[in-house]
């Protein structure tokens, strides 16, 4: 596709009413519209739970469960990262899908929506701070029904350049990217690359959606030509984006 087709931001639904709801309520509403929304669906499981908990297309969650069986397949160590967990629903795909590796899963969010944007996001990038609003608890409720062992899993509450620092992780097999704005993207990239086992794979959810996601990792992929962004899914199935590190 064009990349001069993207959008810079996506449009934004309800935009007059939600100045009027208390941001803590965004959860529980979104929650509510999708399981009506389910109703007219017919998906298999695990992907009938999820729905309610998750934003990303279903084309992206086949891929983040492929690539977990992949990487069983191909024994590549590490830990599943996921950075902007919302409600929890594809971190908890991407745990259950990984449950014969036990393989620790880490979930880094401050739950206080959208930070502030960068002028690489551009206008109509603004219109998103603050929203976006997601729930431990919604997360928690997931995994439970999911009954993903919660000794598996590290909740790491706050800002990324406040939890990033502490974290001890040094063997990283997936990383999922869903934090929209360019700063958060550019900052993920650049703590996990390092750590991203040979073999292992960067799944990047907002590179169709948000013009500073598109830049930053266009700009890592610059800085790293042996790399190459790939595609999964037929064009605008809400096809995954991802980058796979070569093996040595």
């Amino acid at each position: 596709m064009d990349p001069s087709l993207y959008e810079t931001a996506p449009k934004q639904s309800f935009s007059g009413i939600r100045k009027l709801i208390p941001k803590r309520m965004q959860p529980i509403l979104r929650g509510f519209r999708k399981r009506r929304q389910l109703r007219h669906l017919k998906l298999d499981f695990p992907y009938n739970m999820v729905f309610p908990f998750t934003q990303a297309s279903l084309t992206r969650q086949q891929h983040l469960v492929k690539l977990c069986q992949e990487l069983s397949e191909n024994k590549i160590e590490g830990a599943i990262i996921e950075c902007g967990v919302l409600d929890g629903g594809t971190s908890a795909l991407m745990a259950w899908a990984s449950a014969a590796d036990n393989r620790p899963i880490h979930l880094f969010d401050a739950w206080e929506g959208l930070p502030k944007s960068a002028p690489e996001d551009g206008m109509d990038a603004r219109k998103w701070e603050g929203q976006v609003v997601g729930s431990p608890k919604r997360v928690n409720q997931i995994f439970t029904q999911l009954k993903i062992d919660p000794k598996r899993v590290t909740i790491h509450h706050g800002w990324f350049n406040e939890t990033f620092p502490k974290a001890d992780i040094n063997r990283v097999a997936l990383l999922h990217i869903d934090c929209d704005f360019f700063e958060p993207t550019e900052l993920t990239l650049s703590r996990w690359w390092h750590f991203l086992m040979p073999g292992g794979v960067i799944q990047i959810d907002d590179y169709s959606a948000y013009q500073g996601c598109r830049k930053a990792v266009d700009e890592f992929l610059n800085e790293h030509p042996e790399l190459k962004l790939e595609t999964f899914g037929p064009e605008g199935s809400g096809e995954a984006y991802f980058i796979r590190k070569p093996k040595e």
